[in-house]
């Protein structure tokens, strides 16, 4: 099965993502996106694939400050705007031949992997996901 992380190292839940993928025996391949930035083409593409609406997909301050263009529905100022400031996206997005989730919870990961690591399994905070 085919993995990509869209992944920030910086972000605890990213982290967790990635852990919790290797723990589960895949090896992803890691877009590590605030260094190779976003396309046009990926962001359709996560925003298509997630069935998530812009403001699901932002960082809650970038939500905020981008409502206008959200609410006037204007796709190419919002993408132009992920393009210059591609820490504006939530994280982690993770894609496989199942489908694309943002794995806020973490949670979500099960949906679109086929086996998870052995349990207990816990966030770098402690949380027990498994």
């Amino acid at each position: 099965m085919a993995v990509t992380i869209y992944h920030n190292p910086n972000c605890s839940k990213s982290r967790d993502a990635l852990r919790f993928l290797t723990a589960s025996g895949i090896e992803p391949q890691v877009v590590l996106y605030l260094e190779e930035g976003w396309s046009h083409d990926q962001l359709i593409a996560l925003k298509t694939a997630s069935s998530l609406d812009w403001t699901e997909m932002l960082r809650p301050d970038a939500s905020t400050l981008l409502k206008p263009l959200i609410i006037a529905n204007d796709e190419v100022a919002i993408i132009n705007y992920l393009i210059e400031h591609p820490e504006a996206v939530e994280r982690p997005f993770v894609q496989t031949d199942k489908g694309v989730r943002l794995c806020r919870p973490l949670t979500r990961i099960i949906d679109i992997i086929d086996q998870t690591p052995e349990s207990p399994w816990l966030t770098e905070k402690g949380k027990q996901i498994l």
